[in-house]
């Protein structure tokens, strides 16, 4: 008598240990940015560690904007919410702490006739929650869809913003 058992099998595209790069570009609501991440998935979700500069806009009495440039090294843990068996579509949700420089106005567009009272510039500090959607597109290509909400707790011009972002991860 012969028995015949038929499986399927497919490989998980977020195994422990993989690294990975994940160039992004986000709109910030007034204005847009990039970020750059490398990361490295465990077995709850993954972490990563990169550079953003991403500007932002606030509106004066005036009628005018003035522009800031926040530059950062950020770092995150994100955990596995949901996901395919395979993993090829993922969601990821966690927070992470940054610190960086806030410039305050970096191409001079505000006319000299208004005063703010502000500097050129501000050491940047704070915490944000962040949610990812990946969808792999090759065996080694994500198409990743984030959104944070950065809270700095030192910038003069807000606490709080929204970033919503479109990257590429390229697992190594």
């Amino acid at each position: 008598m012969t028995t015949m058992c038929c499986l399927s099998a497919s490989a998980q595209r977020t195994m422990n240990g993989q690294s990975s790069l994940c160039p992004s570009v986000h709109w910030t609501g007034s204005s847009f940015g990039a970020e750059a991440f490398f990361s490295q998935y465990t077995l709850g979700g993954f972490w990563e560690a990169g550079l953003s500069a991403k500007q932002y806009k606030k509106g004066t009495s005036a009628g005018v904007d003035i522009n800031s440039l926040n530059i950062a090294a950020i770092g995150n843990y994100l955990f596995r919410l949901a996901g395919t068996r395979s993993r090829s579509i993922n969601l990821y949700g966690g927070a992470g702490a940054f610190l960086g420089y806030e410039a305050i106005d970096p191409m001079h567009k505000l006319p000299s006739t208004i005063q703010t009272n502000l500097k050129n510039g501000y050491f940047l500090y704070g915490l944000q929650a962040k949610l990812v959607a990946e969808f792999f597109i090759a065996k080694k290509v994500a198409l990743s869809i984030n959104g944070s909400v950065p809270v700095n707790f030192s910038s003069p011009m807000d606490w709080f913003h929204y970033d919503l972002g479109l990257g590429l991860k390229f697992l190594l």
